[in-house]
């Protein structure tokens, strides 16, 4: 399982080198909602400490960011339903649409709707691979 979570996490990361599209929030909002385990910081953490290297930006910006939005899902979670296609959709919308503008792209709502839609795709895919995940497992 970990081999396809690195290989899945290197494939975002170089896309996002490429294009201005936060895969990463994504793929982090996916990740956070199906495990709830508390190394999703960990891997926020790494993963925008590499997406600063890619993009060649000062260390830690895109961790903080990252973080603070893992962060935001695990208090909403008591709070919502999380493992639903709504709650992926809107909170890797809202996590995209924030990521853009902090770091000041262009075309933010369109951006983040893809960047949401892609969320969606991906928590379908891994939820049948998958299969739901309980606080115990």
């Amino acid at each position: 399982m970990l081999p396809i979570f690195i290989l899945l996490t290197l494939l975002v990361a170089a896309i996002s080198g490429i294009t201005t599209i936060p895969f990463s929030v994504g793929l982090l909002a996916v990740i956070t909602i199906l495990f709830k385990k508390s190394w999703v910081f960990f891997w926020a953490f790494g993963l925008g400490l590499f997406l600063d290297l890619i993009l060649i930006r000062p260390l830690g910006y895109t961790s903080l960011v990252l973080t603070i939005f893992v962060l935001f899902v695990f208090l909403y979670e008591r709070k919502f339903e999380t493992q639903t296609l709504t709650f992926v959709f809107f909170s890797s919308f809202l996590g995209s649409l924030g990521y853009l503008i902090i770091f000041g792209y262009n075309i933010v709502l369109l951006q983040s709707f893809v960047s949401a839609a892609i969320g969606v795709l991906l928590f379908k895919f891994l939820w049948l691979k998958l299969g739901p995940r309980s606080e115990t497992t």
